[in-house]
């Protein structure tokens, strides 16, 4: 944790961990209360505003509503925020997020973007609002829909070019 004058801790490493990490890191500092669903933080008792800073982009704001794990099992943790009357998702990774900072005197959190990823199908960047699907074999990332489509259409990986299906779950399998 490190502190700087105007009150900010940064939180990086935990934006990237579990998101009982991010609740004990901010809870002590703004009295945090939130109910546990399962392995999803709901937060209860403030409107802590969430600020994602695109280089290049105006300001996305939002009120921070839930954090938990995700889906895919990875390391990592889902933060949806409320913009106006929509929910959005937000995927923070090492890939996308250069710096996390909890501003105490504001109250809010400061997520700092810039995407280095790229998509194996479209080669366009992989924002932090971007649902991901990688290859259970050589790891490429896609867009979720690019890469469901790319395997639907040639059943196979757009990277390695293995052989691939998806399950009518949607889980990607190797043939």
């Amino acid at each position: 944790m490190v502190r700087d004058k105007k009150n900010k801790v940064e939180i990086k490493k935990d934006a990237f961990a579990d998101p009982m990490k991010i609740i004990n890191e901010i809870t002590p500092h703004l009295n945090l209360e939130y109910t546990k669903v399962i392995q999803t933080y709901v937060i209860e008792n403030k409107d802590l505003e969430l600020v994602l800073k695109q280089e290049g982009a105006p300001d996305l704001r939002g009120k921070l509503v839930w954090l938990g794990k995700r889906k895919d099992g990875k390391e990592g943790t889902v933060l949806c925020i409320k913009v106006n009357s929509e929910i959005q998702k937000l995927n923070p990774t090492p890939e996308n997020i250069e710096k996390v900072f909890l501003d105490l005197k504001k109250e809010r959190i400061l997520l700092h973007t810039e995407s280095k990823a790229k998509c194996a199908v479209c080669e366009k960047k992989i924002e932090i609002y971007d649902e991901v699907k990688s290859c259970p074999i050589c790891g490429a990332r896609a867009h979720k829909d690019h890469f469901l489509e790319w395997i639907r259409m040639k059943a196979n990986c757009p990277v390695c070019k293995k052989a691939l299906n998806i399950s009518s779950a949607g889980k990607i399998l190797v043939v």
